[in-house]
């Protein structure tokens, strides 16, 4: 014999679940309380055909901040059993509190900034992120030829274009030659264990702006997936790490804007899944001086803000700080120097450089490999 009540539960099961049962539900009384005990035994071992009882369906959230200066938006697919959104968002922003403690020049007490402001030639401790950030930048840098070089510090902020306030004119070619002096990645040394750095003279100063921000939003990839959400889409200031797809099982849409600096528009949507891309420009952070524009873009080799016609790159890599890195290389190297570069490294790089007035974009073999829509022919845009 079977409850009242667990009689009405199962006949409610019937009802709603299991339609083809609705025919026997005028069977008498006992008949039908052995249908229902059926029915039980049949939800328990097979389930009930429409109705799905297993477990609630997933849902999709955006969190969103201020970071680095800039903003972040995340959005995810929470799975049964995934923190609250509240309580992933507090997650996130002691998260990258963290990474700005490590690496931010704009802070006077972050792991950065205290070995900066040392002139101390022996190993200085670090973070291990930190360490392995650095690392990372000193790969890229031998990888470019001192293209990408995070000791460029003196010269960023000589421009005007760190923490420290420029001069409100062209520097000259002895300010320069000063600045130029205490730059170099040959004369930065990093260690992983234990995690510490060692400059080679006391001036040499780091600037990792153009690798924190990706490594920052690798680490809130991180901290999703540790977590147990396995779907998301993070962005802080432009740059993305994607992770699985979205709600609807299509890879997640990614923007690459138009490097013009009088109005922000889309220039083509690619499809991205567990990856990220970066992408930097000469459209907004730049200043003018006599009808010149400088770009925020400072060649480590010159000690001058990059001179060619390239107007932006993104890359796709594994992770974001990577993307970051090559991206600003980029953007240093120019078109015709950064494309060899990009194709002896099997890099995924779009350029967009700009000729005549107009926007002309050049895909890497592996960009275009991976991207044939978009590289199927050469934009031109007026």
């Amino acid at each position: 014999m079977i409850s009242a009540a667990k009689a009405r539960r199962l006949n409610l099961i019937s009802k709603r679940c299991i339609p083809w049962l609705r025919v026997l539900l005028p069977f008498e009384a006992a008949s039908r309380r052995v249908l229902l005990i059926l029915t039980s035994m049949i939800v328990m071992f097979f389930g009930a055909p429409g109705c799905d009882r297993s477990r609630p369906v997933a849902e999709e959230f955006t969190l969103e901040g201020v970071t680095m200066g800039t903003t972040y938006s995340v959005r995810y697919i929470a799975e049964p059993g995934s923190p609250p959104p509240s309580e992933l968002k507090a997650l996130i922003d002691i998260e990258l509190v963290e990474v700005n403690r490590q690496m931010s020049t704009y802070l006077s007490d972050s792991e950065v900034s205290e070995f900066n402001k040392s002139p101390s030639t022996d190993w200085i401790a670090v973070s291990l992120q930190t360490a392995q950030v650095v690392d990372l930048a000193q790969q890229i840098a031998e990888t470019t030829g001192g293209a990408f070089d995070i000791t460029v510090a003196p010269l960023v902020n000589l421009w005007g274009f760190g923490p420290v306030q420029g001069l409100h004119r062209l520097p000259t070619a002895s300010e320069i030659e000063v600045a130029k002096a205490s730059v170099g990645y040959a004369r930065l040394a990093v260690r992983l264990d234990p995690p510490a750095l060692k400059k080679s003279i006391p001036t040499l100063k780091l600037d990792l702006s153009a690798i924190a921000k990706g490594h920052g939003v690798d680490r809130v990839g991180m901290l999703l997936s540790e977590n147990g959400i396995l779907r998301y889409f993070v962005e802080i200031g432009g740059e993305i790490v994607t992770k699985g797809t979205r709600y609807d099982g299509a890879a997640w849409r990614v923007g690459i804007e138009t490097p013009r600096r009088e109005q922000r528009s889309i220039q083509a949507i690619i499809g991205l899944s567990d990856a990220s891309i970066a992408t930097s420009g000469d459209y907004r952070n730049y200043y003018d001086i006599e009808s010149h524009s400088y770009s925020h873009t400072i060649d480590p080799r010159t000690g001058q803000p990059a001179k060619h016609q390239l107007a932006s790159a993104s890359v796709v890599a594994e992770n974001c700080a990577l993307a970051d890195a090559i991206a600003t290389s980029m953007m240093v190297l120019g078109p015709d120097e950064g494309m060899r570069c990009a194709e002896l490294n099997d890099w995924a790089v779009l350029l967009m450089h700009r000729q005549d007035n107009q926007i002309i974009l050049t895909c890497s073999t592996q960009f275009a490999a991976r991207f044939p829509e978009v590289c199927k022919s050469n934009w031109k845009t007026e």
